[in-house]
């Protein structure tokens, strides 16, 4: 639920009247928050115990909303830590937080003074709850189209129609892979929780500001996937839709989001598929050192022919056969053999400037590619074998080292 359907609850739209923030509206609402039963003019009172991001924070303590100025401030901390709206009794709302919130797009509600609080709270309470009732059963619809080895198409659709969701027509997953930029270490598992809970958030706002309608959410570790409509109107403002998540993650968050997007399908069985060819792009984007946030599957090269060889051993085979024994020799005298000689290769064969990019002087390339010669028993002036070998990294790569 976002602001807006906030305000469209049948009971409420007589009690929530928009005083400003009117552009935040689209922003989801997690839970309802009452800052006053927490005495949070007390010195010791911390906004972070309280306050963990996407509340609807209610304010009515007089000791507090009659101080403007106290007010301000503690709003203030609140919007740092994620709150996605305010309501605050008739009578107690300044023009100064009227422009603080209309200037942070933070949607303002003023509250009737004599309606109860205990029903706003049981009427907001009972929507969200319902409202996660059905995300859960979206995330298991979602889940059972990719994990399904028998996919009763009519079950779905009926469950599908019964969330609200359209499943008709094409569809494209897209997977949203997170990292945090303040971190080295890894994350907690409570951080890896609020990303997915902010990405999930930010997805479904921009998604339905675009497309008017519910997709399929699913979490993964360290990731979300999300299933996209593939319509005419979508194709001409998906990157653009893509491109504004990545920007909105990094700003707000602080969240390094790379994004790989697998090819269409038409049928529901094969989503699975494009949910694989999502993860391949974002293999083949780190393996490949890609710039860039966005990856689309069908724009992966030679990675996306590799992900298509079901049996990995014929890859493993292949390289076992290219480059074993070199990387055998590295292994056995910790040389660095195998890479001097991709170097090589993605210099073009050119000795002068794989030396100046390895930092080395030309006699002892040449040292090193005569041991390559020798350990591999090939001659690095045919074509062929410099293909053949360039193949062999390619796919040792995208098995190994992604």
């Amino acid at each position: 639920m976002n602001c807006r359907d906030m305000m469209q609850i049948p009971e409420l739209t007589e009690v929530l009247k928009l005083k400003a923030g009117e552009n935040g509206l689209e922003q989801s609402v997690r839970w309802i928050y009452f800052a006053d039963c927490l005495q949070c003019v007390k010195s010791e009172y911390r906004i972070e115990s309280y306050i963990h991001g996407g509340e609807f924070v209610v304010l009515t303590n007089p000791s507090v909303t009659d101080d403007s100025r106290k007010l301000l401030e503690l709003i203030r901390q609140m919007y740092e830590h994620g709150i996605t709206a305010l309501g605050i009794n008739e009578g107690q709302i300044s023009e100064e937080l009227m422009r603080y919130c209309e200037e942070k797009n933070l949607p303002l509600f003023e509250l009737s003074e004599k309606y109860p609080l205990i029903d706003l709270s049981q009427i907001i309470c009972r929507k969200l709850v319902l409202e996660e009732n059905d995300r859960n059963a979206a995330e298991q619809l979602f889940s059972s189209i990719l994990d399904a080895e028998h996919l009763s198409r009519e079950r779905v659709m009926a469950q599908a129609r019964y969330l609200n969701i359209d499943l008709e027509g094409s569809f494209f997953v897209a997977e949203f892979a997170f990292a945090s930029e303040n971190t080295e270490s890894g994350w907690e598992d409570d951080d890896s929780l609020a990303a997915g809970r902010n990405v999930k958030r930010m997805l479904r706002a921009e998604f339905s500001s675009f497309i008017k309608q519910d997709i399929l959410i699913l979490p993964q570790a360290g990731s979300i996937l999300a299933l996209i409509p593939d319509r005419e109107e979508t194709e001409s403002c998906i990157k653009e839709i893509f491109s504004g998540i990545v920007d909105r993650a990094q700003r707000e968050y602080g969240l390094d989001l790379r994004i790989g997007v697998g090819n269409s399908k038409a049928y529901l069985d094969e989503i699975k598929k494009s949910r694989n060819e999502s993860s391949a792009a974002l293999r083949a984007a780190e393996v490949s050192g890609l710039k860039g946030k966005i990856f689309f599957y069908r724009d992966q090269g030679i990675y996306t022919l590799l992900s298509h060889v079901d049996d990995i051993r014929i890859l493993d085979t292949y390289v076992e056969e290219k480059l074993g024994k070199l990387l055998q020799a590295d292994e056995l005298n910790d040389g660095k053999l195998s890479e001097t000689l991709e170097n090589y290769l993605n210099c073009s064969c050119n000795a002068k400037k794989t030396a100046e990019e390895m930092f080395f002087h030309r006699n002892t390339l040449n040292y090193r590619l005569k041991k390559i010669r020798e350990i591999l028993d090939c001659d690095l002036e045919k074509l062929d074998t410099c293909l053949e070998l360039k193949l062999a990294f390619l796919i040792w790569r995208y098995r190994y080292r992604g």
